[in-house]
């Protein structure tokens, strides 16, 4: 497992996101293990989770990844222009006939979801396409009872799979989960046809939500389907952040915004070079924690939108410097850890703490 390790008393002058190649095929290799025979389909929308959309991509290739799973039709065609091979999901599916052309001129393969998008195929016979059911999550997808009646717009041979998507995988109580599987293979009763629905909480839950193909997103990146529950997932994402000052405050002053933090003895503080404008949620003020040297640091007062201030008063001298590396994520913040501490899951983390950086892919 690669780390990120700065030198003695190296300085950074601005703030610095590194994403582990290795990680990420690491992770890869093993949902690839556990999912057995079925497809894997890596999910890497939302700029990939924070990680970068082409980047992932071009790592996951590497490890004979072929399958794509996207959200939007502008990452589908930048994933295109960039990777001839690939086999690139829509999971919009096709909105109008502008869509429909553009699909079909990248060679997309999109999701339809609805009686709109099906009507919309009447125009081109042969695309290939997966049919999206709702078996409970009554956010994309057929109902159930639509298809038969829409059964004549419906060509099987067009169809690769037919996926649904589950509503309560994360908890590991399966009741809802079984029923939506149920829906699902009694649906497929009339189609006969390759199954999908398991994300990447579906994954873990059991050998029987594989079906054919399994759609693992967040896992990729490092996230454990389930909190404290340990898969052998690495983390893929670390960032730091340099000191901006050192001081001493005194006992009774107050630190930040509405002075919203009092101090109730001397302490030693420093203030970063980061803030909500750089992702980290205004949800951790007072509560969240930083490190510098497996240190762990609390945050002071509230996160401003360029700047947090943080106790230092158990860091020694020798280890505080204007420039020192603070650790947002890495080897000793989980991601499950700071989304905890800001009340929010870790792909919210994920894609706010990754987006506006330049990345370094080491």
């Amino acid at each position: 497992m690669k780390q990120v390790v700065f030198k003695k008393n190296q300085k950074i002058n601005k703030k610095m996101i590194f994403i582990s190649k290795e990680n990420l095929s690491h992770n890869y290799r093993q949902i690839n293990k556990f999912s057995g025979n079925s497809t894997v389909i890596s999910v890497i929308k939302g700029d990939g989770y924070g990680h970068g959309l082409l980047e992932c991509c071009r790592i996951l290739k590497t490890n004979k990844c072929k399958d794509f799973y996207v959200a939007r039709l502008e990452d589908a065609v930048k994933l295109r222009e960039n990777f001839k091979s690939i086999n690139i999901y829509l999971l919009s599916g096709v909105i109008s006939k502008n869509d429909l052309r553009e699909i079909k001129n990248y060679r997309v393969i999109p999701i339809i979801n609805n009686i709109d998008q099906l009507s919309l195929l009447k125009t081109s016979q042969n695309l290939k396409h997966v049919l999206h059911v709702d078996t409970g999550m009554n956010r994309l997808g057929f109902h159930t009872g639509e298809l038969e009646k829409y059964s004549n717009l419906i060509n099987k041979r067009n169809i690769i799979f037919i996926m649904s998507h589950l509503s309560s995988a994360d908890d590991l109580n399966k009741n809802e989960s079984n029923k939506q599987l149920k829906k699902l293979i009694e649906i497929n009763k009339k189609f006969n046809l390759p199954l999908s629905i398991a994300n990447s909480s579906g994954i873990f839950l059991g050998k029987k939500f594989h079906l054919n193909y399994v759609r693992p997103g967040k896992s990729l990146y490092g996230i454990n389907p389930f909190y404290k529950k340990n898969f052998n997932l690495r983390q893929v994402m670390s960032i730091y952040t340099p000191i901006l000052q050192i001081q001493n405050v005194n006992k009774g002053s107050s630190i930040g915004y509405s002075q919203t933090y009092k101090l109730k003895k001397n302490l030693k503080v420093a203030t970063i070079d980061f803030g909500y404008s750089d992702g980290f949620l205004r949800s951790g003020s007072n509560k969240g924690f930083v490190f510098i040297d497996k240190i762990s640091c609390k945050i002071l007062g509230r996160v401003s939108m360029d700047l947090i201030t943080i106790d230092v008063s158990k860091v020694p001298d020798d280890k505080l410097y204007i420039g020192k590396p603070v650790e947002i994520i890495g080897s000793n913040q989980r991601y499950d850890k700071i989304a905890y501490e800001t009340g929010t899951n870790e792909h919210e983390i994920l894609i706010s703490l990754g987006r506006n950086f330049r990345k370094v892919y080491i």
